[in-house]
């Protein structure tokens, strides 16, 4: 199983609201809902061995989105 590091999206310490700059009918809205919602991504929990040593990853999910993002 693997282990991924927690992406924590609000806004405690930024002074911009992420989930509020996603506006629907935008391209970037589009795509978080897609690969939080419609995509299947574990295919590449097999890939990591980091359930009981090694550090946690950033999960695939959050990768792909600034792959595709940027």
């Amino acid at each position: 199983m693997a282990r991924y590091k927690h992406i924590d999206t609000s806004p405690r310490f930024l002074a911009v609201d992420l989930q509020r700059q996603l506006l629907p009918g935008t391209f970037e809205h589009a795509m978080n809902h897609l690969i939080d919602k419609e995509l299947d991504l574990t295919s590449f929990d097999v890939r990591f061995k980091n359930d009981l040593t090694g550090a946690a990853a950033y999960p695939p999910a959050m990768l792909l989105k600034v792959v595709l993002f940027a």
